[in-house]
C-alpha cells in the first residue's frame, strides 16, 4: 500500500508540475477539520481535539480539548487562530485562549453563534447575520476582548437569490499582524483591508477571467460537504433535494483565501480533477504568482515559508497524510 501512495505522488508530480513531499502520516487521525502552522508548530484539529506537532521532528507536543460543555471542552469541532503571543481555539459558542506554550489563560462564552474568530491585538473580528430595517445583512464587526462590539467594518446585504443557487459568493475574513482582510466576492475579486482599529486602509480589486459554472464545480463542493457533515447527514440532505438548486452562470472569483508571511493566497474555482488554482499576491495586491496546487478540502491546508501544506486521506492505507509543496 505504501508503494501505491508513492506512485500517486509520482503521478501528481508528472501531470501537475508540482512536487509534493510526504512529511508524515497520522494513522490514528479520524476526521481532521483544520490545519495551521505557526512558529515551530503544526496545529491540527481532529474531531473535538487539538494537536500540536513539532514542525522539525513531527513529534506530538501537546493535545488539548475534549467534547463537552465544561471548561476546556467544545460542543462543535474547534477551529484555530493565533496572534504573536496567544493560541486561540474556538467553536460556535466559546473561545478558549492559551499562551504559545499551551498554558490556559481565559475562556469566553459568546452570546451569539460564532462563525469565525479573527484576532487583532486584544480584539476580535467576528461575523454574523443581522436584521436591519427588516433586511438581512452579513456584518463583520470589531469586538473588544470581552466580545463587546466596537464598530462595524463591512455590512453586506444578503440577497434572497443566495438561497436559490448552489454555489454562492460568500464573504470571508482573515487577520494577520496588524491588518484585517475582508473578501467580498459579490463585488468580484474584491478585498477590503483595515488597520487594527477598524479603519479602512485600501481595497484590492482585480480584473479576473470569469469562470463558467460546470458540473465539476458542483461535484467538488458536494464532496466537501459530504466530508464535513458526514455521509448520513449528507444522504438525508440529498433525499430532501438540498443539492438540486441551479448553478449561477459564473462561479465566484474567490473561493477562499489565507494571509500568511505577508502574502495573500487566494483559492479560486479554476479546477481540474486533481488541482485548484491559487493566486499569490503581496499584501498590497500585487500578483506574484499563479499556481495550480493539489486539491484538498476547505481548511485542510495552509502556507508557511513559501510552502503549501495539505492533508489528504489515503484510501488504500486508511490514514491521513501530511504533504508539502514548495511554491
Amino acid at each position: 500500500m505504501k508503494a501505491i501512495r508513492i506512485l500517486c505522488i509520482v503521478c501528481l508530480t508528472l501531470f501537475t508540475n508540482v512536487y509534493p513531499e510526504v512529511l508524515t502520516t497520522f494513522p490514528d487521525m479520524v476526521k481532521p477539520i483544520e490545519l495551521r502552522i505557526d512558529g515551530g508548530y503544526i496545529y491540527i484539529t481532529d474531531q473535538y481535539s487539538f494537536f500540536a506537532y513539532d514542525i522539525n521532528t513531527l513529534n506530538l507536543v501537546k493535545k488539548l480539548c475534549n467534547r463537552g460543555e465544561g471548561p476546556g471542552e467544545f460542543r462543535t469541532p474547534p477551529r484555530i487562530s493565533f496572534t504573536s503571543d496567544r493560541l486561540i481555539l474556538y467553536d460556535a459558542f466559546k473561545i478558549i485562549i492559551y499562551s504559545k506554550d499551551f498554558k490556559f489563560l481565559k475562556e469566553i462564552k459568546s452570546a451569539h453563534f460564532i462563525d469565525r474568530v479573527n484576532p487583532i491585538d486584544d480584539n476580535y473580528i467576528l461575523s454574523k447575520s443581522s436584521v436591519i430595517d427588516k433586511k438581512k445583512y452579513r456584518v463583520f464587526s470589531l469586538y473588544n476582548s470581552e466580545l463587546e462590539k466596537i464598530k462595524d467594518l463591512v455590512v453586506e446585504p444578503e440577497d434572497q437569490s443566495d438561497r436559490k443557487f448552489f454555489i454562492n459568493p460568500w464573504p470571508g475574513c482573515r487577520s494577520r499582524n496588524d491588518k484585517v482582510f475582508i473578501a467580498q466576492p459579490k463585488k468580484g475579486f474584491y478585498i477590503d483591508v483595515f488597520d487594527k482599529h477598524g479603519n479602512k486602509l485600501y481595497t484590492i480589486v482585480k480584473e479576473v477571467k470569469k469562470i463558467k459554472s460546470e458540473e465539476k464545480h458542483k461535484k467538488h463542493v458536494m464532496e466537501e460537504i459530504r466530508y464535513f457533515v458526514g455521509r448520513e447527514r449528507f444522504e438525508k440532505a440529498k433525499v430532501r433535494g438540498a443539492f438540486n438548486k441551479p448553478m449561477r452562470e459564473f462561479i465566484p472569483s474567490i473561493k477562499n483565501f489565507w494571509v500568511v508571511d505577508n502574502r495573500i493566497y487566494v483559492k479560486t474555482f479554476d479546477i481540474t480533477d486533481t488541482k485548484e488554482k491559487y493566486i499569490v499576491m503581496d499584501v498590497k495586491g500585487k500578483v506574484l504568482k499563479k499556481v495550480f496546487l493539489p486539491k484538498t478540502y476547505m481548511e485542510l491546508l495552509t502556507f508557511s515559508n513559501n510552502k503549501f501544506y495539505y492533508l489528504y486521506e489515503s484510501e488504500d492505507d486508511e490514514e491521513w497524510v501530511l504533504c508539502t509543496v514548495k511554491l
